[in-house]
C-alpha cells in the first residue's frame, strides 16, 4: 500500500515537474522575444533574398522572372517603396498596365512626396501604347506634381514640353524647351525639339543647327536605341520616333535633310493626334 501512494506521489510531482518547464520555457517573457527576434530576422532575410533575385532579373531583362521575385517580396514586406516602384516598372515593361497603375497608385498612397510614383504615373497617362489610359491632362497634373517635389528633376518638364508639343500648343511647348536647353545643351531630345518648332516658325537657319547638334549628340544614345525599343519605350511618343527614324538621316546633308526631317515628325504627330482622338 505504502509502495502504491510513493509511484503515484512521484507521477503527480513529475507531471507538475513537467508543467513548470513548459510554462517557464514558453511562457518566459525573454524567451518569446527571442523566438520573435528569430522569426522576424528570417522573414527580412528571406525578403532582401527575393528583392536582390528580382534586381538581377530587372537588369538582365527578364521582366516576367522580375515580377514574380518583387512579388514574393512584396508578400513579406508589402509597403517597400523600391520593390513597389521596380514592380511597377516591370509591369510596364510586359504591358500590364492596370496593374503598373495599381502597385504605383499604391505607392503614391504610401509616400505622397514621392516623386518618382508621380513620374510614372505620368507616363502612364502619357502611354500611346494605350488609348484606355491616354490622357494627357492627368498625365500634366502628374508631372507638374513631381516637379514641385523635385524642382531639379529633367524629365518631369521634358514630358510636360511634349505635351504641350502634342496638344499642338507650340508657344508653350518653346518655352518649356528653351528653358531645358540651358539646363541640359546635350539632351538630344531638346535640341530635336527646338529644331522643330523652329523649323515650323520659318528659323531655316536655327533649325538647321540645331538639327546638326541632334545628330552630334544622338550618336551614341538615340541612334543605339533603334535595335532594342522595349514596351516601355515604345509608350515614350517622341523617343520611340526619333529612335526608329533619325539613324536614317544621318549621312546626308544636314541643310539639305532638315525640312525632310521635321516634315516627316510633323506628318508623325498629326497622325498620331487623329488616331489618339485629340484632334
Amino acid at each position: 500500500m505504502i509502495r502504491k501512494e510513493f509511484i503515484f506521489i512521484t507521477i503527480i510531482l513529475l507531471i507538475a515537474f513537467i508543467g513548470i518547464s513548459i510554462v517557464k520555457y514558453f511562457g518566459h517573457p525573454g524567451r518569446n522575444s527571442s523566438l520573435a527576434v528569430v522569426v522576424k530576422t528570417d522573414s527580412i532575410q528571406t525578403f532582401w533574398t527575393y528583392y536582390n533575385r528580382a534586381t538581377k532579373y530587372r537588369l538582365q531583362g527578364k521582366a516576367d522572372s522580375s515580377i514574380i521575385s518583387y512579388q514574393e517580396a512584396l508578400r513579406l514586406n508589402p509597403d517597400h517603396e523600391d520593390a513597389l516602384y521596380y514592380i511597377g516598372n516591370m509591369y510596364m515593361k510586359v504591358g500590364n498596365f492596370d496593374k503598373a497603375h495599381e502597385t504605383w497608385d499604391k505607392l503614391n498612397e504610401l509616400n505622397p512626396k514621392s516623386e518618382r510614383a508621380n513620374y510614372q504615373l505620368g507616363n502612364l497617362y502619357f502611354c500611346w501604347e494605350n488609348a484606355n489610359y491616354f490622357h494627357p491632362e492627368k498625365s500634366k497634373w502628374f508631372f507638374k506634381r513631381a516637379n514641385i517635389l523635385n524642382k531639379e528633376a529633367l524629365n518631369p518638364n521634358i514630358r510636360l514640353g511634349e505635351i504641350a508639343l502634342f496638344q499642338n500648343k507650340t508657344n508653350d511647348a518653346f518655352g518649356i524647351f528653351n528653358k531645358l536647353s540651358m539646363m541640359d545643351p546635350k539632351n538630344v531630345e531638346i535640341n530635336f525639339i527646338i529644331g522643330y518648332l523652329n523649323w515650323k516658325s520659318g528659323k531655316k537657319q536655327d533649325a538647321i543647327l540645331d538639327l546638326e547638334r541632334t545628330f552630334e549628340k544622338g550618336r551614341m544614345t538615340i541612334f543605339a536605341k533603334n535595335a532594342a525599343i522595349n514596351k516601355a519605350q515604345k509608350c515614350d511618343l517622341f523617343m520611340y520616333w526619333l529612335a526608329r527614324n533619325l539613324s536614317e538621316f544621318q549621312k546626308y546633308n544636314i541643310s539639305m535633310v532638315m525640312p525632310k526631317v521635321y516634315k516627316k515628325f510633323n506628318q508623325f504627330l498629326v497622325i498620331k493626334r487623329k488616331q489618339l482622338n485629340q484632334e
